[in-house]
């Protein structure tokens, strides 16, 4: 009887030690584990949660800590072990935020919705809870658990020196000088033809009509196809690309057609911090109109370089600021020009889901060249400024109301002009 107690007792002792030494073990690999992946040891991270795991294969923190080391990596293994520390504690917050997290980077997003939920209703993190809500409120602003989106506006402006204009179209070569008011509508439309964790490609649509109380020479008729694609080479390093063919109409006629081809290369630098390297070119050809008879003399060429610098400021405050050099070449020199644009936009976001944005730019454009009309080389400095101010109405429509002001000053004063636009529109997205 002595004997068998104190074998008892010995097994006691070799099985609390052998405890101890597991309990031990595990320890060091889930601090060392956390260390790497803090300093981005990511590979030697995953080593230390598998120790871990070995230790205590039913540990979620160990299976959650893997998880995350081999999403950085972008690991196809990071779901089943996410997966695995979710069965074994599906009320832990951070392990539900992971995985939301896991499928918006792999564009899943049906998926990160419903973890991003319970992330937010299971969490006392106020920091927690606040990335969960970024990521749904991407989710929800663009849509994209779709494969294609539409947006609809509709709205009225008022425009103190009406010019025969649409977003991103040339203006003309005179200046009208007449205030009007005019209805817009706008469709742009986008279809996703690849969605995948590194690629993404897209083809969109966009058309653009205005129609004058009085200038009826000034309606707008723009059309703009368009197809887009991205690749990320590493997750801090996209390659993008876009081709697109524009058409625009003045009353009903043919004003100017565009091809446009513009490469990109996106660096990221850190959340919500991203440089933009740009270069674009665009072949235009204008037409000859009732109005603008020597319309045709500014067909050509357009090239452009520039860089966008994004910076998320505070949760609440973005920005984005860069510069563009642009070289226009066309048929007659006094066309010419080599124009340089600094440019700053800031959008905030505000109590009672109001968001605002306000941009302000300057342009410097040195035309080469003397026209028969005038004795000097055209010098233009344009500075413009915008204020716009958005409410959603409901979950699928938003009212904006925006102020925009440009003032154009030449050395040339038949060019000198300045122009506001005050807007109200209601946009629909579907």
């Amino acid at each position: 009887m002595k004997y068998l107690q104190l074998i008892m007792l010995a097994v006691f002792i070799l099985i609390s030690g052998a405890v101890y030494a597991n309990e031990a073990a595990y320890e060091q690999h889930i601090a060392r584990g956390i260390s790497e992946l803090e300093d981005k040891n990511y590979i030697s991270a995953i080593e230390s949660f598998n120790g871990a795991l070995k230790e205590k294969p039913d540990d979620y923190r160990a299976a959650l800590y893997l998880g995350i080391a081999l999403s950085r990596t972008k690991d196809k293994d990071a779901e089943a072990a996410l997966k695995k520390a979710y069965s074994i504690s599906p009320k832990e917050p951070r392990i539900n935020l992971e995985l939301g997290v896991y499928y918006f980077d792999n564009k899943r997003y049906d998926e990160a919705k419903g973890y991003l939920n319970n992330a937010m209703k299971l969490s006392q993190d106020d920091e927690l809870k606040d990335r969960a809500e970024e990521y749904l409120a991407v989710i929800a602003e663009k849509g994209i658990k779709k494969k294609w989106l539409v947006n609809i506006s509709l709205g009225g402006q008022y425009d103190t020196n009406v010019i025969l204009s649409a977003d991103d179209a040339a203006l003309p070569s005179g200046i009208s000088g007449k205030a009007d008011w005019r209805a817009v509508v706008e469709l742009d439309w986008r279809y996703r033809l690849l969605s995948g964790a590194k690629a993404d490609a897209s083809i969109g649509y966009n058309f653009y009509q205005s129609i004058h109380a009085k200038f009826y020479d000034f309606n707008v008729s723009y059309n703009l196809l368009d197809l887009t694609a991205q690749y990320a080479v590493k997750p801090y390093l996209s390659l993008s690309g876009l081709y697109s063919f524009e058409y625009v109409l003045a009353s009903g006629n043919g004003y100017s057609y565009a091809n446009t081809v513009m490469p990109s290369i996106i660096i990221i630098e850190g959340k919500g911090i991203s440089t933009t390297l740009k270069y674009r070119y665009r072949h235009k050809h204008f037409m000859d109109t009732r109005i603008y008879t020597t319309n045709s003399e500014r067909t050509g060429s357009n090239h452009l370089a520039g860089i966008t610098q994004e910076v998320l400021i505070l949760p609440a405050i973005q920005t984005w600021f860069g510069y563009a050099y642009d070289k226009d070449i066309t048929r007659k020199d006094y066309w010419d020009y080599d124009g340089h644009k600094g440019f700053i936009d800031f959008r905030f976001k505000l109590p009672y889901k109001l968001s605002l944005d306000l941009y302000g730019e300057y342009n410097y454009r040195q035309y080469h060249g003397i026209s028969p009309d005038f004795n000097k080389e055209r010098k233009d400095n344009i500075y413009t400024y915008s204020a716009s101010i958005t409410r959603p109405i409901t979950d699928t429509f938003d009212i904006t109301i925006s102020q925009a002001y440009t003032d154009n000053g030449s050395n040339i004063a038949y060019y000198n002009y300045s122009r506001a636009i005050t807007s109200l529109f209601i946009t629909g997205r579907f």
